[in-house]
């Protein structure tokens, strides 16, 4: 045992100037100061960082105006409540002790006997014979730093926001191939879901991303065989300029260059980025669903609904787009198109996951073929072919160089103005099949004057009177006694004999034929 704390003891003399050493039994609070273990050089820090209402462990650039998160412990977990403490505990476990209960922070094979905090931002735990047990560099969250690698299979997940280091959106994945690729987060790991990769051509097996010294981030083979170089690097190590390539927010990687001023102050620049520009909007997801993503003019890019469609949070854009109407039911009678018109989209697409697709056609039957689809709330043309995608819409982009045109379907603001005589005829036929369903929803709770107008409605249909129903007001009979017979069928008190919706719809539009309905107890005794 002498020869261990012997072996331990040369090891921290001989490592004492490129690390801060931490001795089992050392504790952080999240109420007092300092809060953190530095590095010996004091640019990094390992300990509680604020998070919402409570805190986080991870490590940090210290600098101002504010501090840069580049890693997250158990990022997913809930923040810690004021008052929990951090331990290197006397078993050589590092945990935090939120009151009653004990989170580990990092799982290992054997008990740590000493930990170290490294000018690299590295935190490291060791064994007894000094052999590394764990790392913070082995754990990549969203960042890496200069000596850090990105393994075979390993993958950097994008924070959720700015303020939030929880998974976020967007995953950077180092396959198994060679290649490194982003995808959306909760997409498989297809072809068509990828939106940007390293086109590695020189495969190799166990291919890592590595971040040299000299800022460089290239692809190398376990050999050490350079795969390919992401960035030219060659920039000078300076102790006053520090490195981090981050999978930022919007589901991009870019190498940062952070130069230390005065008072602690942190200058920091972007030196290369993996995807610049209009291509921005390429990456899958970047803005919500039912929304789209357009070029705002240099580096800038903005998230925007179509016609029709309003913003989930209009404070963050990116959370997607709602329908702002709904199609009524009477969007299945004749001239009801009458109450929408299509709005047209140039040079906009989103993915393709169409539930039905009409080729060869021009433009005018595409748009038309939507406005008269009840179904159909977005049309994409292109190459004489029209794509009705599903809803909600996914991964929308406005991009000039495409040629897709969309044609979106848009109800009018103001409806009643513009309903024609003959639509509001068939309205008030509708309300006649309305009060029956109504009728269905609510049997046990309708106001009595409500089953009288269903059973007045039932007897004037009996006794072949049904223009009572409508007074002076000039209707189609033929229509109207239709819709009421499929009324009366749906408020039967044999729930079996009532049709199903797609019955209904197919005898409104006079695709089946609509049988009479069976006769009411008073008609039958009579």
């Amino acid at each position: 045992m002498a020869s261990v704390f012997f072996v331990i003891f040369i090891y921290l003399f001989s490592a004492a100037k490129s690390q801060s050493n931490i001795t089992k039994g050392s504790t952080l609070f999240t109420n007092s100061t300092p809060n953190f273990w530095p590095s010996p050089s004091g640019h990094f820090a390992f300990g509680f960082y604020p998070s919402g209402n409570g805190f986080k462990v991870g490590t940090w650039l210290i600098g101002r105006p504010r501090n840069t998160v580049v890693w997250t412990a158990q990022r997913n977990e809930p923040a810690v409540l004021p008052g929990a403490s951090l331990v290197f505990t006397s078993d050589g476990r590092l945990v935090v002790q939120n009151f009653t209960e004990v989170q580990l922070i990092a799982e290992t094979q054997q008990r740590a006997q000493v930990a170290a905090m490294h000018d690299s931002g590295n935190l490291l735990l060791y064994g007894s014979n000094m052999e590394v047990v764990w790392a913070t560099f082995r754990f990549p969250t969203n960042t890496l730093l200069v000596t850090q690698e990105l393994g075979p299979d390993k993958i950097l997940y994008s924070s959720k926001s700015d303020a939030d280091d929880s998974a976020g959106n967007f995953k950077l994945w180092m396959q198994g191939d060679g290649n490194l690729v982003a995808y959306p987060s909760k997409s498989l790991q297809m072809v068509k879901y990828f939106y940007w990769s390293s086109h590695s051509t020189n495969i190799a097996p166990d291919v890592s991303l590595t971040f040299a010294a000299d800022s460089r981030l290239y692809l190398a083979s376990s050999t050490g065989f350079t795969i390919r170089n992401l960035t030219e690097g060659r920039l000078p190590v300076i102790k006053t300029t520090l490195y981090r390539a981050t999978f930022d927010v919007d589901g991009v990687l870019r190498l940062y260059q952070h130069q230390m001023g005065t008072n602690g102050s942190l200058n920091s620049n972007v030196l290369w980025s993996a995807i610049n520009g209009e291509d921005r909007c390429s990456v899958k997801g970047v803005c919500g669903l039912n929304s789209y993503c357009a070029n705002n003019g240099a580096d800038n890019i903005a998230c925007l609904c179509p016609p029709g469609f309003d913003f989930v949070d209009p404070n963050q854009p990116n959370k997607g787009c709602k329908l702002n109407f709904s199609i009524d039911s009477d969007c299945f009678l004749k001239g009801a198109n009458d109450n929408y018109m299509i709005s047209t989209l140039e040079n906009t697409v989103w993915e393709r996951d169409e539930y039905e697709v009409l080729t060869p056609v021009s433009e005018e039957a595409c748009s038309k073929a939507c406005l008269e689809d009840c179904y159909c709330v977005v049309a994409m043309f292109r190459d004489q072919t029209c794509f009705k995608p599903k809803l909600p819409l996914r991964y929308g982009m406005k991009n000039s160089s495409s040629p897709t045109k969309s044609f979106v379907k848009v109800r009018l603001t103001n409806t009643k103005n513009v309903i024609t005589k003959k639509i509001g005829k068939e309205l008030l036929i509708t309300g006649v099949v309305l009060i029956a369903f109504s009728l269905v929803i609510f049997a046990s709770s309708a106001p009595d004057d409500e089953i009288i107008l269903m059973d007045w409605v039932r007897g004037c249909y009996e006794a072949g009177e049904l223009k009572k129903v409508v007074g002076e007001v000039e209707v189609n009979l033929e229509e109207l006694e239709k819709m009421v017979k499929i009324g009366l069928w749906c408020v039967q008190t044999e729930t079996d004999l009532r049709p199903t919706m797609k019955q209904v719809i197919l005898m409104m539009d006079g695709t089946i034929a609509t049988p009479p309905p069976p006769p009411s107890n008073s008609s039958a005794n009579n």
